[in-house]
């Protein structure tokens, strides 16, 4: 599970960070105070206006996974992707993640808190190149404080990877005998899942069809999702029979029709009925990114997918979900340290501010606090400008403009 995500010169962001990082971990790690930190937690909202950069941290996340699972130069122009030198605001600077995990040990069953930092520069030529690469771990010690160590470190003076595209990780990443740690790292950025069930254009291969036969999991478009049934039901008819009365009995349009949805999808919420079954993938995801997950979906149907994505989380404590929303009811019984307001000011006579990106959690306002306190639901709350309003109030007070 992500905690906290650090993110310099790419895209739009020029240093933002959301949640905590590892320089945070000793007043968090085995402290009372745990669940009150500004964290990522296990469901998260990202709202804002449009442009403030919600899409563009989900998207700075894929590319990170791109780097991982393949080199720096294909991740840059992969997705449509303009290249690296275009995804820098400095070109003079590299593009820094550095992204904090709790990530739960097989053998252990404890809790490690791992971070992930990768650095790439952009060569004479303009092709990216790897800088840096670390994972770091913080220990807590027997006398209770808490210590950061170094399990290891790719780059210049240190470079365990002759070609500068290809990361450490995704090679010790795979390698049995490497460090629990960095297995643990690459596993968990392996089962991002970014999911495009909402979005608007596919490519050929999914417009033209899938591959024959039975898939164990949704792809990212849902475009797979007979394939998916087909394995399913022959893996275990009964299981797959109860599994499509549960998701058939949640969708509203089906309570009186009573149509069996994977052999008529016709006049059916075909959309919705993929979130629930991706949400019941028997190997749930580490990290599940949604973009507009409520788009097309109406109101009773956004109400039965906030309600699923909740049990969720429930169900698998170490997964998470991200999303971006515009719609005031999926979030409406979530918490305001659930919620992450993004926000930019795109005022042309204030040239150091402009277009500057900040993100704040809702949980730092103390008038969204004292209002969800008195049983005030956050949808009514950011509908009634008190999200909107606090960005700039808040701001002024420069409380979490920065990490």
């Amino acid at each position: 599970m992500i905690l906290g995500v650090n993110i310099r010169n790419f895209d739009v962001f020029e240093d933002d960070a959301i949640g905590l990082l590892i320089e945070d971990s000793a007043q968090y790690i085995g402290t009372a105070a745990a669940d009150r930190g500004i964290r990522l937690r296990n469901l998260n909202a990202l709202i804002g206006r449009n442009n403030t950069g919600k899409s563009a941290f989900i998207r700075a996340l894929s590319f990170v996974k791109r780097c991982i699972l393949t080199d720096v130069g294909k991740a840059s122009t992969s997705d449509n992707r303009p290249g690296f030198m275009n995804l820098l605001l400095d070109k003079s600077k590299p593009a820094e993640f550095r992204i904090f995990f709790r990530i739960k040990d097989k053998e252990t069953r404890k809790s490690d808190f791992i971070q992930y930092e990768l650095k790439i520069s952009a060569t004479s030529t303009g092709s990216p190149s790897i800088d840096d690469e670390k994972v770091l771990m913080s220990v807590r010690t027997e006398d209770g404080t808490t210590e950061i160590r170094e399990i290891f470190q790719n780059s210049d003076d240190a470079r365990l990877v002759s070609d500068e595209r290809v990361t450490a990780l995704s090679l010790l990443g795979r390698l049995n005998g490497s460090d629990a740690p960095i297995k643990q790292v690459f596993d968990e950025i392996n089962g991002w899942f970014f999911c495009a069930f909402s979005a608007e254009e596919s490519s050929d291969y999914f417009t033209v069809g899938n591959a024959p036969g039975g898939h164990k999991h949704l792809n990212s478009e849902g475009s797979n999702m007979g394939n998916v049934l087909d394995y399913l039901k022959a893996q275990d008819s009964d299981k797959y029979e109860k599994l499509i009365d549960e998701i058939n009995s949640k969708i509203p349009t089906l309570h009186k029709k009573k149509k069996n949805l994977p052999q008529n999808l016709q006049g059916s919420p075909e959309k919705l009925f993929k979130y629930l079954l991706l949400l019941r993938d028997p190997e749930p995801k580490s990290t599940i990114f949604i973009e507009t997950p409520d788009r097309d979906l109406y109101h009773d149907m956004v109400d039965v997918l906030a309600d699923d994505m909740r049990e969720f989380t429930l169900q698998h404590p170490y997964s998470q979900i991200i999303f971006s929303t515009h719609n005031p009811y999926i979030v409406e019984s979530m918490s305001p340290k659930e919620i992450w307001v993004f926000s930019r000011n795109f005022d042309e006579e204030t040239d150091e501010e402009k277009d500057d990106v900040k993100i704040r959690c809702a949980g730092d306002d103390p008038v969204v606090m004292a209002l969800f306190k008195q049983g005030v639901g956050m949808g009514a709350i950011w509908y009634g400008g008190h999200l909107d309003q606090g960005s700039s109030e808040y701001d002024e007070e420069g409380i979490n403009n920065a990490h």
